[in-house]
């Protein structure tokens, strides 16, 4: 399995393969739906109501800028900002601030390991960024996770920055030390990148590295998504810009969201539908983007 490859992900598999996946894990009503077509997944995740919403592949950008006020915020595409030049060269942090579960494979509580990698364009050399925090989430609330580290000090190059991510459930029993591990304070602050290339760093980001490939490689444990973030200073109608705010990734595919239709709840801490205020039925993750100060 390579990592991050959209093509390990559970929406690209067969239904076929979902149901046999599903069945391992205990989720037999859910495999049920799966069981009649061999079509890819999302084919026909449409008709069961909401229900699988971990079947979708496609990734879709939302934005909130930095400094917004108020109890309903309303969110940009993410395709449709201007850069802000000013953050060419500069330092940065991101930040995991929500993990919303809407549904994920298997019944009760999820066991669910986050990981995230990158490049930091230094001078001379590309130095690899990798982070990994596990946490635990039921259909529909969100993981508890705020503001946690990812990337600290990221150097932004010339044609801005870019990170992938991916979701994978955990439902091996015995990986329960292995995920004790990544969620200790030593993976949960992640990466303090400094001006130069750290060597001291590089066994640590090999060790998260090994950490997840022992857990992904078990057979009751899935990748269920995977997305490749790019933020930079063009100005092309299919790539996002770099801003200082809130960078909203929600798993979902064109066609069947609309961010006029959703607003930001600064109090509840979540994405809502406008009119109604009801939590959106997707799975999404909220990157904060600000300024790094050492």
């Amino acid at each position: 399995m390579n990592s991050f490859n959209p093509k390990d992900s559970l929406a690209s598999k067969s239904n076929r393969t979902i149901a046999d996946y599903l069945r391992l894990i205990g989720d037999d009503d859910a495999a049920l739906r799966f069981s009649d077509t061999g079509i890819a997944g999302q084919g026909i995740r449409r008709l069961f109501g909401g229900q699988d919403q971990y079947a979708y592949s496609g990734i879709l950008m939302g934005f909130i800028p930095s400094g917004s006020k108020g109890k309903a915020l309303q969110i940009q595409s993410a395709f449709e900002l201007d850069p802000d030049m000013e953050l060419k060269g500069a330092r940065i942090k991101i930040t995991l601030d929500k993990f919303y579960v809407a549904n994920f494979p298997g019944i009760g509580t999820h066991s669910i390991l986050c990981e995230f990698t990158g490049k930091n364009q230094l001078s001379e050399a590309a130095e690899e960024m990798r982070f990994a925090v596990s946490t635990t989430a039921n259909d529909g609330s969100s993981a508890a996770i705020s503001g946690a580290p990812i990337f600290l000090g990221v150097s932004v190059g010339q044609d801005g920055i870019a990170f992938e991510g991916r979701t994978v459930n955990v439902a091996s029993s015995d990986d329960a030390l292995l995920m004790d591990a990544l969620g200790s304070d030593a993976f949960r602050n992640g990466l303090a990148l400094l001006t130069s290339a750290q060597p001291a760093l590089k066994p640590f980001v090999g060790l998260a590295g090994s950490v997840v490939k022992a857990i992904v490689g078990r057979n009751k444990n899935l990748q269920v998504y995977s997305f490749k973030l790019g933020l930079d200073f063009a100005g092309g109608a299919t790539s996002a810009r770099l801003r200082e705010g809130s960078y909203i990734v929600v798993q979902a595919d064109d066609g069947v969201f609309d961010w006029q239709a959703h607003s930001w709840n600064s109090h509840s801490q979540s994405v809502v539908e406008t009119a109604t205020g009801k939590a959106i039925d997707f799975n999404y993750m909220v990157f904060g983007v600000s300024r790094f100060s050492a």
